[in-house]
């Protein structure tokens, strides 16, 4: 078994006695309720003592928190490479990366050292764990905190546009490889991009406007970071480049982009199968997508919601999700959406809800979703079809259509080359394992030997 660890925000001791004196209670008395000793909540209070996540979530019930104090404790791995990384006593450091700064430049700083410690220390930096619960505390803060920040920095390079435009174009060229070529074919770029030159930039000179618009430019190019980590496996490294690029797009007061960065935290956790946490997370982020007047945004939270439903195996909730989807996409304004939005269409809400009904275990429900996800720009987004064929893959086979599965699966293992992607390789795992029994099958046998090279070159 993996050893953990469990780490607490500084502010838990503080927000419980706050909590507790509202609702009048003694130690002793919230003691009884919870089942603890009045003396351990005293160090509760005092910092001398950590909680666990259990006992976190009991104070929460008593003390009707809803949620407040439990998404101060994180739970991780210490089996790590660098257990320096992951490891730390109550009140010092949040892991590297992990910590949602307390104000701009402090968030800055962290950022760059995230960069820098990516390109100088990566064979340390690739065994950090992923723990969806510490998404929480991130998205809490993104909530709770004003963006009012309006940064402006004091160094001795004058920053203007055309540094600012120059960053959003990179990152643009870079997306659209990712899209096409899968994030392992541009990761290293972007973050030696981000420690070369967005790092300088951000320790500039520049006004608040200037400053705003610097350090969203800055928070999106940090997101396709942390995207193009998650794509080819490195789950725990794409948190802390999630968490920071929510940070950054804080203190740039972007409501749009810091629900994007949610529902991706959202989109990571579903696909790890944390579906609390992804349930929790999209509506984070379907909550600021409704600040920010983004419909669009918050037609794939809603949708995202559902997936985290589907991965929970509630088929009900996951329905009521993907209406709501439906419903606030046919509403959005897409003439006046975000550039970087611009990959959601009905063709990836066909995909989405394609994934729900397969996590269901639907099939049948899931066929025509994915057939329809394939109506798509498969050159721009060349690993969204391979992914959406092996989709329509999994579909048939779930129905029973084994030789149909079989040929699209085909389809789908073609797709793949080229394409430096470990979700790429993983959907095709997945398949693989669901024909394996049916091998004697000419179809199923033809798919066998086509897949088998795709995943050894992997």
């Amino acid at each position: 078994m993996p050893r953990r660890i469990v780490a607490v925000d500084p502010n838990f001791g503080p927000r419980l006695k706050e909590l507790r004196e509202q609702r009048r209670l003694s130690l002793r008395r919230l003691g009884e309720q919870v089942h603890c000793s009045h003396g351990f909540l005293w160090d509760l209070e005092g910092g001398s003592k950590r909680p666990s996540v259990s006992v976190a979530a009991l104070l929460d019930a008593a003390l009707g928190a809803n949620g407040q104090l439990s998404a101060m404790v994180y739970e991780l791995s210490a089996d790590s490479g660098d257990l320096s990384a992951v490891s730390y006593s109550y009140g010092g450091p949040v892991p590297p990366g992990l910590e949602f700064a307390p104000d701009w430049r402090h968030g800055v700083d962290v950022a760059a050292e995230l960069w820098r410690g990516d390109m100088q220390r990566r064979h340390l930096l690739r065994g950090v764990g992923f723990s969806a619960v510490a998404f929480v505390a991130p998205a809490m803060r993104w909530l709770t905190s004003p963006l009012d920040e309006r940064p402006s920095g004091g160094g001795e390079r004058l920053v203007g546009e055309p540094d600012i435009e120059m960053v959003r174009r990179i990152t643009a060229v870079y997306r659209t490889l990712d899209n096409q070529y899968g994030g392992g074919h541009v990761r290293e770029s972007v973050v030696r991009f981000l420690d070369s030159e967005v790092a300088v930039l951000l320790r500039g000179r520049y006004d608040a406007r200037t400053g705003a618009a610097l350090l969203s430019a800055a928070a999106e190019t940090t997101q396709l970071a942390g995207w193009a980590s998650y794509d080819i496996g490195m789950n725990g490294l794409a948190q802390r480049y999630m968490v920071q690029a929510l940070r950054l797009a804080a203190a740039a007061g972007d409501r749009a982009l810091g629900a994007e960065i949610l529902a991706a935290m959202s989109h990571q956790a579903a696909y790890l199968r944390a579906s609390s946490e992804a349930v929790d997370l999209a509506r984070a982020a379907s909550r600021a997508a409704a600040d920010a007047g983004v419909a669009a945004i918050q037609a794939e939270s809603a949708v995202l919601e559902a997936q985290g439903h589907a991965v929970g195996g509630d088929e009900a909730a996951c329905a009521l999700a993907l209406n709501r989807a439906e419903r606030a996409l046919d509403r959005a304004d897409r003439a006046s959406d975000p550039q970087w939005i611009g990959y959601f269409d009905e063709s990836y809400l066909a995909a989405k809800f394609g994934h729900c009904f397969t996590a269901l275990g639907r099939g049948d429900l899931a066929q025509s979703f994915a057939a329809r996800s394939l109506d798509m720009d498969g050159r721009h987004y060349a690993r969204g079809r391979q992914f959406n064929l092996a989709l329509l893959a999994v579909a048939y086979a779930q129905a029973g259509d084994l030789e149909q599965a079989s040929v699209v699966g085909v389809q789908a293992a073609e797709a793949a080359e080229g394409l430096h992607s470990a979700r790429a390789r993983d959907y095709l795992m997945d398949l693989a394992k669901r024909l394996a029994p049916h091998v004697g099958l000419p179809a199923v046998r033809v798919f066998a030997e086509r897949v088998h090279p795709v995943l050894q070159n992997g």
